[in-house]
This record gives structure tokens, sequence and C-alpha cells, in this order.
């Protein structure tokens, strides 16, 4: 019995600390031209958005954190970077992306939502919160500030862009 407790303790730790791991670039990658790594260096080269007075807000209307100040780069602008492959303009609805966490915690929006709605100018990937580099939730953030409740596609941890098609 005891055996099974510190089997049971080590194996939390473990994916306690696996879940919270830092990725110190993100992948893009699945139907594009160009599969990407890109670091903060990189991302602090490109188009940066600079943003205040954001909250990830809980679908219990809780709020959980607050950035007063942040900047980062649109989703689309870094879609754009990796030239998602379309064989013909109408599979354009059957286009989605996948943003994925190091604990496994995924986003999901669709092509017309990031490049037809005006919702896709506020989807981004964060690098720098409240003056400083991000660090307690990884080295990228997603945030969707449009969404009424942001803490559901607030992706910590941020790994890996995945685009697909049904």
């Amino acid at each position: 019995m005891k055996n099974l407790l510190c089997v049971f303790i080590l194996s939390f730790i473990f994916h306690s600390i696996q879940a919270q791991s830092r990725s110190e670039s993100i992948a893009i990658t699945g139907n594009v031209e160009i599969s990407l790594s890109l670091t903060i260096k990189d991302l602090q080269q490109m188009n940066v958005v600079n943003g205040t007075d954001f909250k990830v807000v809980s679908t219990s209307g809780e709020v959980r954190k607050e950035f007063k100040t942040y900047k980062g780069v649109l989703l689309s602008g870094l879609l754009d970077k990796a030239k998602i492959v379309l064989q013909s303009p109408k599979e354009k609805g059957k286009i989605y992306f996948v943003a994925t966490a190091t604990d496994g915690y995924t986003a999901i929006f669709s092509y017309h939502e990031i490049f037809n709605n005006p919702a896709g100018d506020k989807v981004l990937v964060l690098f720098e919160e409240n003056g400083k580099v991000i660090d307690k939730d990884g080295a990228f953030v997603l945030i969707s500030a449009t969404d009424k409740i942001t803490g559901a596609r607030h992706v910590k941890w941020l790994k890996s862009i995945e685009v697909k098609k049904l």
C-alpha cells in the first residue's frame, strides 16, 4: 500500500511538472507550405500589436487574471507566414486551427473567424504582459480578446498551432 501511494504521488508530481513545462518556441504545422518554429525573438521582429486592459474571465464570470498591457502578434500574421495550403477558395470553410498548450489544453478557431471577421483582429499570441516577458504561464499565451468568456480560449503554455482541414 505504501508503494502504491508513492507511485501515485510521483505520478502526480510528474504530470504537474509536465503540464506546466515551458515551450521556448511555437510550432506552426499541418496544412501549410512552410512549417515554422518561432521563438520570442522571431515574434518581436514581426508586426507587434500592443494592447491594454485585457481580463481573463471564467465561465462563472469571475475575473481570473488581468493584463494592464500586453504585446503579441496576430494569429493571422503567423498563419500568413506559414502559408496555408488551399486547393481552391471554397476550401476556406473547411480549414480550422488548433492551438495546443504543453498540458494538452486546446482552443479551436475557424479560417473565417480569423481572416474574415473583426474578431480575428483580436486573436493574438502574446509574449509580454504587464511590461514583462511572460514567464509564469510559459513563454507564449494565446488570447481571443473579443470572446465573452475569454478564459475558455486563453491558452497558457502555448506550444503549437496546427492547421487542419475537415
